[in-house]
């Protein structure tokens, strides 16, 4: 079909749809509203299901994204709320300095692998 003629069927379907309400809104307002809030009711049923059901089995990564993100707005805002009570010179060299004691990063827990450094690679001379 023509481009043309979708876009006239279209328009034609919307028309039709916009005179129907329209014309239900005049003749009968309580049982349009009645009508609306029972797709609404449906519709937050059908919401609400989803979000205890199907959104706890896929949320699993989601969950632990938004645990690290909280972890994380924690923490800058412990930074923020630290420096605004901070008073007085004295004060605030003596929090500069335990703060530099604590920021000592705990040892990593790597390993070193081994490998083979006192042998030469077997290469063909060409």
């Amino acid at each position: 079909m023509n481009r043309r003629v979708m876009n006239g069927i279209v328009l034609a379907i919307i028309m039709l749809g916009a005179i129907g309400l329209i014309t239900t809104l005049v003749t009968n307002p309580l049982g349009f509203f009645k009508q609306i809030a029972i797709y609404a009711a449906i519709a937050g049923v059908i919401y609400l299901l989803y979000r205890l059901f199907i959104r706890k089995s896929t949320g699993s990564v989601y969950s632990s994204y938004t645990k690290a993100a909280k972890r994380s707005k924690r923490r800058f805002d412990d930074k923020k709320s630290r420096g605004t009570k901070v008073r007085n010179i004295a004060h605030a060299k003596k929090a500069i300095k335990t703060t530099a004691i604590r920021k000592k990063n705990p040892t990593t827990h790597l390993t070193v692998i081994e490998g083979k450094k006192g042998k030469k690679k077997n290469r063909a001379s060409f």
